[in-house]
């Protein structure tokens, strides 16, 4: 480790300064907001809607997310999907057992935290690194009710640029909000 020289102090105090910032509040322009029967969510329109071939060349499972968003490389994504009453253990399910089932299923996942973000509806989240056939990839999962059923949503890029897409997927957890039509039958809490 270099020490670090008086001249030194102030572009060390800017760079500490820059980590440690806000992340900039971003407009959310409205064509942004994307509308579901019962929330909805903001993702930025850099994110395009992916059809079924583009899935399927990404996820080989045959339990692909119901709905998937692409940055222009394909290289980054947002996932959803509705974990449906029949799901089995959909009602227990957590971020602890999520967690506990991705470590299981291989034991390079690094799980680095864990939480809770709240606005209008509490978003349950775990960030952690799992691994593709071309390299690492940066992650956070994150649930939460829709009423009468459970929504699973991930987040992931290339692990190199987390930092990058690290902010941007915060803000948009915090965006997830009830849908009008929801709010009147009484359905979230």
């Amino acid at each position: 480790m270099e020490r670090i020289h008086e001249n030194d102090v102030d572009c060390f105090l800017l760079q500490t300064k820059q980590i440690f910032a806000p992340p900039p509040k971003r407009d959310k322009q409205p064509s942004e907001w994307r509308s579901f029967p019962e929330f909805s969510i903001w993702i930025p329109k850099l994110f395009q809607s992916a059809d079924k071939e583009t899935a399927d060349e990404i996820f080989w499972s045959e339990n692909q997310p119901e709905i998937l968003f692409l940055n222009p490389e394909q290289n980054t994504g947002i996932t959803l999907q509705t974990l449906k009453e029949e799901t089995p253990h959909a009602k227990e399910l957590t971020i602890e057992t999520i967690k506990q089932l991705l470590e299981k299923l291989d034991d390079r996942t690094v799980c680095y935290d864990m939480g809770q973000a709240e606005n209008e509806i509490k978003v349950d989240w775990l960030e952690y690194k799992s691994f593709a056939i071309d390299g690492r990839v940066y992650n956070v999962l994150f649930l939460f009710n829709t009423g009468k059923e459970k929504m699973l949503g991930t987040f992931y890029c290339p692990f190199e640029e987390y930092g990058t897409w690290k902010p941007m997927i915060w803000d948009i957890m915090q965006t997830i909000k009830k849908s009008p039509s929801c709010v009147e039958k009484g359905l979230l809490y």
